[in-house]
């Protein structure tokens, strides 16, 4: 469903005109119009935002080169996934985050390093420590700041025109856009919140494919990996 389509609901639903378009001159310059123009891209990165969605998860790749400890991040970059890790060709493990800016600065200084390498992010760059080789690869997951299409199929990070449509659910984007626009109008919106959450909590539970219920002990190793329950002997 396009944008403007979405926004004919919303205004349906709080009871305001619908114009004969939201994203064009053809709106004019009511405050109205304006202020569900920005709302609708509010409550678009507003959900983006919530959830690690399967549909904008995108994977990074770097290439060592030899020398080089920094690496530019993706152009259409927005973060992280909430749980992710860095993974090197060189390595059988992921490697260690270093949060602490200290810490990081201290591998320059001392003989003391993570065993699996290290990395960090500063300056809009992901760096690695100690320097990949060539040939080296990393991988991480991340999301993508991409969330609208255009009619075309152009990626977009923000809705600019009525045929646009949003990546993730359209009828979560409808109660996000009528709940912040009861908040903007200092209305009462707790019930309107209150839908939002549970079509938030909803959608994000089915996202990415089922969650299985295992019962009993499984073996796992670090991070909770599954194991091979039996005992690896070698070769006589």
């Amino acid at each position: 469903m396009a944008i403007g389509d979405v926004l004919k609901d919303v205004c349906v639903a709080v009871g305001e005109a619908i114009p004969p378009a939201f994203f064009s001159t053809a709106a004019g310059t009511s405050r109205t119009w304006q202020q569900l123009q920005l709302l609708a891209n509010e409550g678009a990165r507003m959900i983006a935002g919530g959830f690690d969605w399967q549909v904008l998860r995108k994977v990074a790749e770097i290439s060592g080169t030899g020398t080089a400890e920094g690496f530019d991040l993706p152009a259409n970059f927005s973060r992280m996934l909430k749980k992710a890790s860095l993974w090197s060709s060189r390595y059988r493990w992921d490697m260690t985050h270093i949060v602490d800016s200290d810490d990081w600065l201290s591998f320059e200084f001392t003989t003391i390093a993570p065993l699996f390498g290290a990395w960090t992010m500063h300056g809009g760059q992901m760096h690695i420590q100690p320097v990949m080789a060539v040939g080296e690869k990393a991988k991480f997951f991340y999301i993508s700041k991409q969330i609208v299409r255009a009619s075309d199929g152009t990626p977009k990070t923000a809705f600019t025109a009525d045929e646009d449509t949003f990546l993730l659910d359209e009828r979560l984007l409808r109660l996000a856009i009528i709940a912040l626009w009861k908040q903007l109008q200092a209305q009462d919106f707790a019930a309107e919140l209150s839908d939002y959450e549970i079509a938030f909590d909803q959608a994000s539970d089915s996202d990415g494919g089922s969650k299985p219920v295992l019962s009993g002990n499984l073996p796992t190793s670090r991070n909770g990996r599954i194991t091979w329950p039996g005992t690896v002997t070698g070769q006589g």
